[in-house]
């Protein structure tokens, strides 16, 4: 390994907790958004059809996106850590969904579940593909 290489790697380490708390500030904070907007008496999109599937669909892939960031479950671009990620989410995604009825004005209804689900499928997809990026990337600097 030459010197620059190894210079980088400590920088790197170094920074590791400072760039994990970044991580973990941001998912909080996007919970606690995301879960006071899915629980507000009376929130309504005016416009036609359902455009609230696609913020669904946004969010969740978003939310699976920093769950996965936390490395909570492995290595940040392990299959296991962003396979977990997405179970957790769903597994979020359904409790929020319900937890809807018993807000005034909020019905839970299983076509934003399956716009949470694709979120939740997006955003797995999306890690995946830059999981695989990283892995290349990462042989073709051992290579050389």
């Amino acid at each position: 390994m030459s010197s620059g290489a190894a210079s980088e790697q400590a920088t790197t380490l170094q920074n590791a907790p400072r760039v994990h708390a970044f991580w973990k500030v941001s998912f909080a904070l996007y919970v606690l958004m995301i879960a006071t907007a899915t629980h507000w008496p009376q929130l309504k999109i005016n416009a036609p059809g359902r455009p609230d599937l696609w913020i669904h669909l946004t969010v969740f892939a978003l939310w699976t996106s920093l769950l996965a960031m936390l490395s909570l479950f492995g290595p940040r671009w392990s299959t296991a850590n962003i396979g977990m990620c997405a179970i957790v989410t769903l597994a979020y995604a359904a409790i929020d969904e319900s937890t809807q009825h018993f807000v005034p004005g909020r019905t839970p209804t299983l076509e934003d579940y399956g716009a949470n689900a694709g979120g939740v499928l997006l955003g797995s997809m999306v890690l995946l593909l830059i999981a695989r990026w990283q892995q290349r990337k990462q042989k073709t600097a051992a290579s050389r």
